[in-house]
């Protein structure tokens, strides 16, 4: 009695209906064993070969108003690295720019070809600056830049951890090597006046830098490196470092310095006054002067729109080859004949 009993509860227990899932539970089970509902389309011929040309209908004409919104963008391009340096140091320039004897000033003139709108941004350019090095780009504290001289875990800033047993505020070799070139400008008699606010991110301002962080021991050494701080001025204040540490990914690079806020006319005769300070020469690096306008692309920049139209011309050419190919060889849609387990037939 107890066994059949048993049985009896058993074969009940298998007879049992399996419980229902309803809401989250049942799209669960549907997600996890891949039978939501989806979308497989039939990529026919046509679809296809449609596809690429709407590609290109609307690649095309994007790229064509991203290459004029470039185009707009007018700039003013001098390199002076070599003409300010004096003619008796042309064939040693390193020397030249080694000795703080020499005077380093220098002006350059600019002519405006067309008319620019303000603002006016000013940059430098540097080539053959690795600033993407690894080594480069590790000499650097982020925590002691934001909390200063209370963080003393500098190692990663080496060789510019320390100068005289003393900590260096910013340390690292990318704050050692900071850019120190100046510019002044003027039109005519007149000054021109630069905004050198606003420059850097507002994130690197507010959260990367200090505001209570101010430079020590910074380039006192005997090996000097490039510009000095202002001791006075915090360093999430002092902007043209702020730039500077934003490190650059390819050798080829421009940086902000400044802005002109007012228009610049066709024909107007620029005077820049220039220190010529920064130590290009010993790795065979170049300086330039760049002054631009901007677009609402930004500046100026045909790679965005060469690459749409490229891709754009390349889906026409594509849905042309494959149209061609279908005209020539057309195959009915849904022709059983071309099933795998027909093919003996075929070839037969």
């Amino acid at each position: 009695m107890d066994l059949d009993g048993g049985g009896g509860a058993a074969a009940g227990t298998d007879h049992q209906p399996m419980p229902v899932l309803h809401g989250r539970s049942n799209a669960i089970k549907q997600f996890t064993q891949q039978t939501l509902p989806a979308c497989k389309p039939v990529l026919t011929p046509a679809w296809v070969i449609g596809t690429f040309f709407l590609m290109g209908a609307v690649f095309i004409p994007v790229g064509l108003i991203c290459l004029h919104a470039s185009q707009s963008v007018n700039e003013i391009l001098d390199r002076y690295d070599i003409e300010c340096v004096p003619d008796g140091f042309k064939s040693n320039r390193v020397a030249y720019i080694k000795n703080a004897s020499i005077p380093k000033s220098c002006h350059r003139y600019l002519k405006v070809d067309k008319h620019m709108k303000a603002p006016i941004y000013i940059y430098y350019q540097l080539d053959n600056f690795y600033q993407n090095h690894r080594r480069y780009v590790k000499s650097r504290s982020e925590e002691q830049l934001l909390h200063g001289l209370g963080y003393n875990r500098t190692g990663s800033c080496e060789p510019q951890a320390s100068e005289n047993g003393l900590p260096i505020v910013p340390c690292g070799l990318v704050a050692w090597s900071l850019f120190n070139d100046t510019y002044s400008f003027s039109r005519g008699t007149k000054k021109l006046d630069i905004e050198r606010k606003n420059i850097a991110w507002k994130s690197d301002r507010d959260h990367k830098f200090g505001k209570h962080v101010y430079p020590f021991n910074f380039q006192n050494g005997s090996f000097i490196g490039g510009g000095k701080l202002d001791t006075t001025i915090p360093l999430s204040d002092q902007e043209d470092l702020i730039v500077w540490m934003r490190t650059a990914a390819f050798p080829s690079f421009r940086k902000l310095y400044g802005r002109i806020e007012e228009d610049l006319e066709e024909d107007d005769l620029i005077i820049v006054h220039l220190m010529n300070n920064y130590n290009t020469y010993s790795f065979g690096g170049t300086k330039m002067l760049v002054l631009s306008t901007s677009s609402w692309l930004g500046g100026k920049n045909s790679f965005l729109g060469v690459a749409y139209i490229f891709v754009g011309s390349s889906s026409i050419l594509i849905a042309l080859i494959f149209l061609l190919l279908h005209v020539k060889n057309p195959r009915p849609y849904g022709d059983t004949m071309y099933l795998s387990g027909n093919r003996k037939d075929i070839s037969s």
